[in-house]
């Protein structure tokens, strides 16, 4: 009988939360950029073997409430650590453990939730900074565990996956065997454009990228895809654009190579960029885009 069970990973932004969840599932299933607020949605990966089904929780990184997006991934984030079997605190050991972090282990561990925490990024740390943060880190109480792993090396995921195994409490199987994600494939495209957005335009854009999906078909043995990029201030669209279109249409060419792979057929997409101010103080918006605060 295989053991079940759900695991939270909770942490700063960029401390490599879904980079360590795509290292579990051996799949990329959550979008990397070195943007903040990358992930804003909770997004589950599924990892099945022979003794278990392990369902990660990948989670926004801590925020400060700003605006009616902010508020919904706060409560993805409250809503991801209710009824789980072990929270994972992921930790920048590159950046040291923060104030914040040092407040949410106080936070969790008053759940009864066993708490584990993987120290990310060992392969840039140098061992004199990693060192005290370990001691500090072995220091506190209601911490069960402690590991240091690096996700893009591939050091120390497989150890730390099978030690997370022991929290497993179900006997249930919560997915199909090969399903390795929650979210459909058409949330994964949007995330994948918009992932590319971020990454193409570095800082010149804050936060306000969302993308819809207009249209997700397959047609023959190709899919057409339709999307449209939407910025929040006119100012950000010819950024996006780029000059007589370079922008959007690197982009493009980018985003349709990573869904050629995740659908493993041929493409064809078409981007618009679209300007809708303030979009995320927009309860419309905010919905149309697939942000509800709804109980996952």
């Amino acid at each position: 009988m295989r053991k079940t069970g759900f695991i939270a990973i909770v942490g700063q932004a960029n401390a490599g939360k879904s980079t360590l969840l795509n290292a579990f599932i051996k799949q990329k299933v959550s979008i990397v950029s070195p943007r903040p607020q990358t992930t804003r949605d909770s997004i589950m990966g599924v990892w099945t073997d022979e003794d278990s089904q392990m369902v990660f929780v990948d989670t926004p990184g801590f925020l400060q409430s700003k605006n009616a997006l902010n508020d919904y991934m706060l409560k993805s984030i409250d809503n991801a650590v209710k009824d789980v079997d072990c929270i994972l605190l992921v930790i920048d050991g590159h950046n040291g453990i923060t104030e914040r972090e040092l407040a949410q282990i106080d936070k969790y561990r008053k759940q009864g939730v066993p708490i584990v925490v993987a120290v990310t990024k060992i392969d840039i740390t140098q061992p004199e900074k990693l060192m005290p943060e370990l001691a500090k880190l072995n220091g506190i109480d209601g911490i069960a565990e402690v590991y240091c792993v690096s996700s893009k090396r591939n050091r120390g995921v497989e150890e730390l996956k099978q030690a997370l195994k022991k929290y497993l409490k179900g006997s249930e199987m919560y997915f199909e065997e090969d399903d390795v994600t929650d979210k459909s494939q058409r949330f994964i495209v949007g995330e994948i454009i918009r992932e590319k957005v971020l990454i193409a335009c570095e800082d010149e854009i804050p936060h306000g990228i969302g993308v819809a999906i207009n249209k997700m078909q397959i047609e023959g043995n190709a899919w057409d895809i339709d999307a449209t990029v939407i910025v929040e201030k006119a100012s950000h669209k010819p950024i996006v654009l780029g000059k007589h279109g370079a922008m959007i249409k690197g982009i493009g060419t980018h985003a349709r190579e990573s869904i050629e792979k995740l659908l493993d057929a041929r493409v064809f997409l078409t981007l618009w960029v679209k300007v809708k101010e303030d979009w995320r103080n927009n309860p419309s918006m905010l919905n149309e885009l697939g942000y509800t605060n709804r109980r996952k």
